[in-house]
């Protein structure tokens, strides 16, 4: 059996992947890859509240076909399940807004509802209203995983809050 070699896709994403820049966020503790049959990758994201005293994790899949030239299709993730769990109805609003269930003219769920997301870049001119979240071809993966890490730890203050509330009453 003949082994093909690998695409410039995937090779373009494993070196990115290897990069001291993505590794820094794994080190740091931000990011850890849980899957990576590319052109899936499954990743566990922790964000922290502002104090850092509080964590919490989302799990993400990315599908990178076409990487970079197409910006990966990201959605919210259950590794061990194997399946998109339902959308939470309770954090911040753009949180919620972020991992709401949508889909382009029925066309199926959009993936997590961002500019920088493959399947809504081009929804409600995304990508050219918002150029800075935009992706492009020489934006790195870690653009995506910032971004992803941003959002968790938005949720991570949500909920250090809540929890704060609660134990004051």
């Amino acid at each position: 059996m003949e082994c093909s070699e690998p695409s410039a896709a995937e090779q373009t994403l494993a070196a990115q992947l290897e990069s001291v820049l993505f590794q820094a966020g794994v080190e740091e503790g931000r990011w850890a890859v849980l899957r990576n049959q590319f052109p899936h990758i499954e990743v566990r994201v922790t964000g922290s509240d502002a104090d850092g005293a509080f964590k919490t994790s989302m799990e993400f899949q990315l599908l990178c076909d076409d990487f970079p030239a197409q910006g990966p299709y990201v959605q919210l993730w259950d590794h061990a399940r194997g399946v998109r769990p339902p959308a939470p109805t309770e954090s911040t609003p753009g949180v919620v807004d972020a991992l709401k269930d949508w889909n382009e003219s029925g066309t199926g769920y959009g993936g997590i509802y961002r500019g920088w997301q493959r399947g809504a870049a081009n929804h409600n001119n995304w990508a050219v209203s918002r150029p800075d979240q935009a992706w492009r071809r020489d934006r790195h993966i870690t653009f995506i995983m910032e971004h992803l890490y941003a959002l968790v730890s938005e949720h991570a203050a949500w909920l250090a809050d809540r929890q704060s509330a609660t134990a004051a009453v």
